[in-house]
């Protein structure tokens, strides 16, 4: 961080949002005109909205918002995040506004990855500490620039990801989105989702996608869903209405509609064709 050391950043106040303990806590959209906050999710996953745009959150994640940048959460939207919310005062980074370690372009959440563990254990001891700025208050923010710090380096350390990453081959790409859709195909996956989490344009994703493997990746989801459909139909007592959740369809009518319509049967039906098949 570009800054001297006789202006280090001020620590002013760090608070503790537990979902499961208290709905009541919802932080609404609001600014700092003077302070940088730091969002980390000690866990759970939902939903931040950061300068009119909603992002998706999960544990690990640390939330950036900028000096006088409007934040927070939808309140319509019921979750259970346990997080820790650091205001820092006197953030100056070189050719950034006051209050602001990212530009308006930067996407402004980043997972800690490995080391989100001892993240969530720093920001514990600072919300501790914080119960007594009277005495600790220069201890905190030695320990808030810390994690402004650690915050840059793992938005450096993506940025230098995402050039190698818009490097790769398209064949690469291909395999890296597909990996992706089969670890997460019974999530409510849009693409627009998945380009987010890749970190790489809608479009580009589906030209690569459907240049590798023939079809678009929202359709490859989708009969990744139907084939897990049919295993689980043939292979376990599960209701269809069970079936239909665990592989993220918005209603058993969805469910049985897009079954039907790739496999020429209802899931009843199916199950039924199979065990007779089986029987005979």
């Amino acid at each position: 961080m570009a800054q001297p050391a006789s202006q280090l950043p001020k620590f002013v106040n760090c608070t503790l949002i537990d979902r499961a303990a208290n709905n009541k806590q919802a932080v609404f959209p609001h600014t700092h005109e003077q302070e940088l906050e730091l969002f980390y999710v000690h866990g759970g996953n939902g939903q931040y909205m950061v300068d009119g745009r909603s992002y998706p959150i999960g544990q690990g994640d640390i939330v950036v918002c900028n000096a006088g940048v409007l934040h927070g959460e939808d309140p319509a939207l019921v979750r259970e995040i346990h997080s820790y919310s650091i205001a820092i005062a006197g953030v100056q980074v070189e050719g950034l506004p006051p209050g602001c370690i990212i530009d308006e372009q930067t996407w402004p959440v980043v997972s800690c990855g490995q080391l989100a563990g001892q993240v969530g254990e720093l920001m514990r001891l600072i919300y501790l500490l914080s119960a007594d700025t009277a005495h600790l208050g220069n201890l905190c923010s030695s320990l808030a620039s810390s994690m402004l710090l650690l915050t840059q380096a793992l938005l450096s350390s993506r940025a230098r990801m995402k050039t190698i990453e818009q490097s790769e081959l398209p064949s690469v790409l291909a395999y890296r989105i597909r990996r992706y859709l089969d670890g997460h195909h019974s999530e409510g996956l849009t693409l627009r989702t998945v380009a987010d989490s890749l970190h790489i344009s809608e479009y580009y994703l589906s030209h690569v996608f459907k240049q590798e493997f023939g079809v678009p990746p929202m359709q490859y989801v989708m009969k990744r869903r139907i084939g897990e459909a049919q295993e689980l139909l043939m292979n376990t007592e599960l209701p269809v209405a069970e079936v239909a959740d665990r592989l993220g369809y918005s209603s058993v009518c969805h469910f049985n509609a897009m079954f039907k319509k790739n496999v020429g049967m209802s899931p009843g039906k199916f199950r039924q064709s199979f065990r007779s098949a089986a029987e005979g």
